[in-house]
């Protein structure tokens, strides 16, 4: 089986792309979203956060308060390598498991889409990475617009992802999302047919 990382800059559009491959039947495991289910399910991730952060980074019901934690690791980047280190090596086995799974059932492609799979070094355990890229104006635009935040804002988050030009250099297939939908969709369906093109090159086990 081909596990394929899937990433790109903040605002590039990767979960858009993501959306398309699994409308075209190929699994894509999202990542960030685990992160966020595990952080409000996994007990050593409950426990490690509370203690690292404080016991109000969950309400009642141990619901993890994403705003109040945003706030105190967007503004420290030691905080924030804490916090990747605490989620990150549990989702990563978490997702481990899952394409154990999918290779047992004879899956030959998935996708593993992630936020920082350059930023935490997930990139070298994926067989190709595929980066979803865009212009800086147009990223900043679409997050504002998206998270209805200032531009500020938006340009602190990126300023805690690697540079988009180097995670473009290290891609084994780039995605430029400076279109429409459609545009998107049809970059999509190249990015499947070069996808297909590997396979067929691939030796048979």
């Amino acid at each position: 089986m081909i596990v394929v990382g899937l990433t790109g800059g903040i605002g590039c559009g990767k979960s858009e792309v993501r959306k398309m491959l699994a409308q075209a039947g190929y699994t894509v495991l999202d990542a960030d979203k685990l992160a966020r289910e595990l952080s409000n399910t996994n007990v050593g991730i409950i426990g490690a956060i509370k203690e690292e952060f404080g016991a109000e980074m969950y309400d009642e019901r141990d619901r993890l308060q994403r705003k109040a934690l945003a706030h105190i690791v967007f503004g420290d980047r030691k905080k924030m390598e804490k916090l990747n280190g605490i989620i990150h090596p549990r989702v990563i086995r978490s997702v481990e498991l899952e394409l154990e799974e999918r290779q047992k059932r004879g899956e030959r492609v998935a996708f593993v889409e992630a936020a920082l799979h350059y930023e935490i070094k997930w990139n070298e355990a994926m067989d190709l990475m595929v980066v979803v890229s865009a212009p800086l104006p147009l990223r900043v635009q679409r997050v504002m617009q998206r998270d209805n935040v200032d531009e500020e804002t938006v340009h602190k988050r990126i300023a805690f992802q690697l540079p988009l030009e180097e995670k473009v250099k290290q891609a084994h297939y780039v995605i430029e999302n400076d279109g429409d939908l459609q545009q998107l969709e049809e970059a999509a369906h190249r990015l499947i047919a070069w996808l297909h093109s590997r396979l067929e090159a691939a030796p048979q086990a």
